[in-house]
């Protein structure tokens, strides 16, 4: 299995892979043209303990923010066009008067990447979106960070140490989201059912050294007759691995 971001002598460039997807901004009405990857090409070939998916060749998740270069306005592809009248207005009041348009290239580096996820993540807290969309948000370009920093070079130590460093606040943040949105949304919550969010919060838990709680967590999905084999195999696997972890430092 080879990590897209760690192939080494790089790879094919993210042109031959993308299309640019037509999308109208709900906030100013204008047009926007969105690199997408093409759905044939994005090709999964495995996923980190929090669900981080593993591509080969092309990264898809450089690509999951919608931007609108004209107001400012970006989200997640999935939540770009649910823009209420009140959450437009919070946007051009909170968001537009401070973008000044970029200049983008035809594919994005993931320091473009993390650019427009940060336009996403601060388009959600000017909004007021849902707990559970900040969250997703947060954990995504956490992702983003963990991919970049895969992708770098042994002399590059000090760019990586700085990246784990804000990778590992978003996945706090992102946590605490899914917790909140797990008392106060219906499910799914981001597409997810509730025992794959209790999975990946007991993950993102684990991953803060919240061992005790993770744990916790993950007895509840394996004891669930309602979760699926697969769901409960993930859970069997990290939680091994949160008690030998937790056995060592012990």
């Amino acid at each position: 299995m080879t990590d897209v971001s760690v192939k080494a002598g790089g790879y094919p460039a993210d042109e031959e892979f993308i299309f640019l997807k037509n999308y109208t901004c709900p906030v100013c009405g204008k047009e926007v043209k969105n690199p997408t990857v093409k759905s044939s090409k994005a090709r999964l070939v495995g996923s980190d303990p929090d669900l981080r998916p593993v591509y080969e060749i092309i990264d898809s998740l450089k690509y999951d923010v919608v931007m609108c270069n004209h107001c400012g306005y970006a989200a997640l592809e999935r939540y770009f066009n649910t823009v209420t009248q009140i959450q437009k207005q919070l946007i051009q009041t909170k968001i537009c008067p401070a973008y000044k348009a970029k200049e983008w290239s035809p594919t994005f580096s993931y320091e473009d990447a993390f650019f427009r996820y940060r336009m996403a993540l601060a388009n959600s807290i000017a909004k007021q979106a849902p707990d559970s969309e900040r969250a997703y948000v947060a954990l995504k370009s956490a992702w983003v960070l963990r991919s970049w920093r895969k992708s770098l070079g042994k002399e590059e130590a000090v760019k990586q140490e700085k990246l784990a460093k804000q990778e590992d606040d978003l996945l706090k943040n992102a946590k605490e989201g899914f917790q909140q949105a797990n008392m106060k949304e219906d499910y799914p919550i981001c597409g997810m059912d509730e025992a794959t969010v209790d999975y990946l919060v007991a993950a993102l838990s684990a991953h803060c050294g919240e061992y005790e709680a993770a744990v916790k967590l993950l007895s509840g999905v394996i004891a669930n007759r309602e979760v699926g084999a697969r769901v409960k195999e993930r859970a069997r696997d990290l939680k091994d691995d949160i008690v030998k972890k937790a056995k060592k430092q012990g």
